[in-house]
Order: C-alpha cells, then sequence, then structure tokens
C-alpha cells in the first residue's frame, strides 16, 4: 500500500523537529531546521483537500461575478469579468486551479472595491460569504494541538 503523503510529511516533520534538531550544537541551525519541519508541517494540513477547496473557491467567485456583473457599469471590470467566467478547458491539477484562484481574487477585489464605492450593500454581502469560505480554507488553528503535542514530546 503506498503511504498517504500527507502522513509522509508529518512523519518527516516529526523527525526533524524531534530527532535531528536537538542533534545540532548552533542554535541557528536548529532554528532553521524547526523551521523546515514547521513548513513541512503546514504543507501536510489538508492537503487532499486542496484541490477540492479551489474548486469551491473558483465556483462560488464565478456564480457571484455572473449574478452582479449586470449591475456593474465599469466596462473594464465587465470585459475581466466576462473573459475570466468563459475560461474553458480547465485542467484539474493544483497549480492550474491556484492560478484561476489567483486571478478570481484579484477580479473578486476589484468588484468588491466597485460596490463599495456604490454602496451596494447586497452585493458586498455575498462577496464577504465568499471570503469567509477563503479564510476558512487557509486558517492553521487546526495547527495548533498539532503543534503542541509536538512541544510535549
Amino acid at each position: 500500500m503506498k503511504p498517504e503523503i500527507n502522513k509522509t510529511l508529518q512523519t518527516l516533520a516529526q523527525e526533524l523537529i524531534q530527532r535531528f534538531s536537538p542533534l545540532l550544537k548552533d542554535e541557528y541551525e536548529q532554528s532553521r531546521l524547526n523551521s523546515w519541519g514547521t513548513l513541512l508541517l503546514l504543507a501536510s494540513m489538508d492537503l487532499d483537500k486542496a484541490v477540492e477547496n479551489l474548486i469551491e473557491e473558483n465556483n462560488m467567485t464565478k456564480e457571484f461575478l455572473e449574478k452582479y456583473a449586470k449591475g456593474i457599469k465599469d466596462k473594464k471590470i465587465n470585459q475581466d469579468i466576462d473573459f475570466l467566467i468563459q475560461e474553458k478547458n480547465i485542467k484539474y491539477d493544483l497549480s492550474r486551479l491556484d492560478e484561476l484562484n489567483q486571478r478570481y481574487r484579484g477580479l473578486l477585489v476589484r468588484v468588491q472595491t466597485y460596490f463599495e464605492t456604490e454602496q451596494n450593500l447586497v452585493a458586498l454581502k455575498d462577496s464577504w460569504k465568499i471570503l469567509r469560505v477563503m479564510h476558512d480554507h487557509r486558517k492553521v488553528s487546526h495547527l495548533l494541538t498539532l503543534l503542541l503535542s509536538l512541544i510535549h514530546i
């Protein structure tokens, strides 16, 4: 059976932090190794859900833009919305979805700015719902338990 990448990264991080870092005499080098271990832990968290999360965020943002595009009088924003939501042949690899996600996020910020100047509270509230989901996908509070368990070992 093939090991899960999440578990492999977590095990590697624990080995670096718990077994190898204490063997180093130089505090700076210990700190660097511990930082690498922490980065591995962060990378391992919810890796399996990353693609699913990006698809959800992209779909939510696309639906929001489609819903509110009619109410936007700025031609450049409307052109950018049309161009982005018409994009086809989307591959479902992580890097491609993340690139698309960054484009959606940038456009969402521009549209939010527009709605702030227009004082469209309904659209702003809907955009905040998307931001809440995006924030929830990226929060690190779920790491605290894992990090505390490493400290107490």
